[in-house]
């Protein structure tokens, strides 16, 4: 009992701090089955820029556009994460974290950690091919699947990415379950600005 008190607690906070896609029985009652990850993860191919597709709306993201993510390396040898977007009302917003692979035998599930943040996210990667894009998808269940976290991003290294290659993450994450139904478009029109420069 005490253990699902302080559970419920940390979710309170987080859905309150507004860092995660938090879904209440309705839409779905529980996470579907948990998706295949790639099988083998090059960071150091995976590092550089990352620029949003599309996703399924979560709490921290409303009414951005323009959001990016970067992957490098700090002289601990860890990789960084630097995530940009534009807000609604133009404002610039960043959050720095780092990234790790808790489990070698699961070198596609990734945790991400950001300061003031009491639970690490997941970060599924369910497809790369490192060059072009990126399908990312993680859903965790809470209290026996009364509510759940849900994310989904469909990423690509160009601002503007083929729509053919955008609707295949789709396919993807419909073939897994995923309510891609309820994903939307990421803007990222020729005046987004990272970084506080053009791209």
């Amino acid at each position: 009992m005490l253990r699902n008190l302080a559970l419920l607690s940390v979710l309170v906070y987080t859905a309150s701090a507004g860092i995660a896609g938090l879904r209440f029985g309705g839409l779905r009652n529980k996470c579907p089955p948990k998706p295949p990850t790639i099988e083998t993860f090059d960071a150091a191919k995976y590092l550089g820029k990352w620029y949003e597709q599309k996703r399924i709306p979560a709490s921290f993201q409303i009414d951005t556009s323009c959001v990016r993510a970067e992957y490098g390396t700090n002289d601990a040898g860890e990789v960084t994460v630097h995530n940009t977007a534009t807000k609604k009302d133009g404002s610039f917003d960043e959050i720095y974290g780092t990234a790790y692979v808790p489990d070698p035998a699961h070198p596609g599930e990734l945790k991400v950690k950001f300061p003031g943040v009491p639970v690490d996210g997941d970060y599924w990667i369910l497809e790369t091919d490192y060059e072009t894009y990126s399908v990312v998808y993680s859903c965790v269940d809470y209290l026996v699947g009364l509510i759940h976290f849900e994310f989904a991003w469909i990423l690509a290294r160009e601002p503007k990415a083929d729509p053919a290659l955008v609707q295949h993450g789709v396919d993807l994450l419909a073939s897994y379950g995923v309510q891609v139904e309820i994903m939307e478009n990421t803007a990222q029109p020729d005046t987004c600005y990272y970084n506080n420069g053009i791209f």
